[in-house]
């Protein structure tokens, strides 16, 4: 009776959850078997561009900072100046908050000037830099607003969506108010992305890891391997031999 009680447990479990458990290993074979590098298209990426080492001359951050609370009053605070390369030119990156949200502005680290958000060929420039092949760009689209499933998700916004023909169907994706490339998408990615949808078992935002159904099937999952071991042990030959030979134990 117990075994019997077991061995339907065990293939209606099976039933049940044989599908998530055959995703979830597909899923897993196809992430240890891709470069995370190329995941994230970094190898087909030139890298970040660091300042001429001669190019010292820059205003101190103080003036830049002074600049921008004297054009934007309702500032919070801010979080960090950043001297980095914009197409060349050195800028200072000035994060801020302003009613809770996270804003950016760029000034030249030069002038002081406070610049505007990049231009669609400022972006365009931003990307052909960072993708080392030489491929033409086939489209370009600034989007202000992304789907939960969207493979830009959870990035900065306003964007710039820059699209090259190359074989790996690369997007460069161009943060508008900091003139940064944000994220890289190509085939590898959204496969990636796909077999993740999976195995994580959020088919909408693919990010939560901690839903319900994924914790419901996992519970489950352990159950099925456990008692797939107890019907191996209560069925297999050796262990009933064993039984047999060692008898039952005599009574104190």
């Amino acid at each position: 009776m117990r075994i019997s009680w077991i061995r339907r447990t065990h293939r209606y479990l099976g039933l049940v959850i044989g599908l998530q458990l055959l995703l979830w290993t597909v899923s897993g074979f196809y992430f240890s078997w891709n470069n995370i590098e190329q995941v994230r298209g970094e190898h087909l990426s030139v890298g970040p561009r660091g300042l001429a080492p001669t190019d010292t001359t820059f205003l101190s951050p103080g003036v830049i900072t002074a600049a921008l609370t004297g054009r934007v009053s309702d500032i919070e605070n801010i979080e960090h100046v950043l001297l980095r390369s914009l197409l060349g030119e050195p800028v200072y990156e000035i994060k801020y908050r302003v009613n809770g949200d996270v804003r950016y502005t760029l000034a030249s680290a030069r002038t002081g000037i406070l610049r505007s958000p990049i231009s669609r060929e400022e972006a365009v420039a931003v990307a052909e830099a960072d993708f080392a092949p030489d491929a033409p760009v086939l489209a370009v689209e600034l989007i202000g607003d992304v789907g939960e499933d969207s493979e830009y998700r959870g990035r900065e916004l306003p964007a710039y969506r820059v699209v090259f023909d190359h074989p790996s169907g690369t997007r460069v994706y161009v943060a508008a108010e900091r003139g940064l490339v944000t994220a890289r998408r190509n085939n590898t990615w959204r496969v990636f992305d796909f077999m993740w949808m999976f195995h994580i078992m959020d088919y909408e935002a693919r990010d939560d890891i901690n839903n319900i159904v994924l914790r419901l099937l996992s519970i489950l999952g352990v159950v099925t391997v456990l008692s797939g071991f107890l019907l191996w042990g209560f069925t297999s030959p050796v262990l009933r031999r064993r039984r047999r030979r060692t008898g039952p134990l005599p009574r104190q």
